[in-house]
C-alpha cells in the first residue's frame, strides 16, 4: 500500500481440517493493524479466491473474533450476498469454524 507492506497472505493445496488434498487452504492472512478496517482484507480475499478457483476452506478459530468478522463478510459478499454457513470444529482444545466453498474463475 503506498509502498508499504500492508499484510500477506498464505495459500497452499491441501487442508488442516478435512484432509481434502485438492481443496484451497488460507494457511495465514495478516493485515498489519494501520491498514485494517480500510477494505483491504476483502480485497485481498476476493482476489485470491478469483486468482485460485476451485473449492475452499477458511477456517477460523471461534476466540478470534475480529477474524471470524471478516471472513463471515468476505465469504458473504464473494457469494453475491448469500451468506455461506461455516462448520463448527473442535481441535487441538479450541474451537474452529470452517468455510468451504467453490470459487469460478473471474470472467
Amino acid at each position: 500500500m503506498d509502498g508499504s507492506l500492508a499484510g500477506l497472505a498464505l495459500v497452499k493445496r491441501g487442508s488442516e481440517v478435512s484432509n481434502r488434498k485438492t481443496v484451497w487452504d488460507v494457511a495465514e492472512f495478516f493485515i498489519v493493524r494501520a491498514y485494517r478496517r480500510k477494505g483491504i482484507g476483502m480485497k485481498v480475499a476476493h482476489d485470491m479466491w478469483k486468482r485460485f478457483p476451485g473449492p475452499w476452506e477458511v477456517r477460523v478459530m471461534q476466540s478470534n473474533r475480529t477474524a471470524l468478522n471478516l471472513w463471515e463478510r468476505a465469504t458473504t459478499t464473494f457469494n453475491n450476498g448469500g451468506a455461506i454457513e461455516p462448520a463448527s470444529i473442535d481441535n487441538d482444545d479450541e474451537r474452529w469454524y470452517v468455510f468451504a466453498f467453490q470459487s469460478r474463475e473471474a470472467a
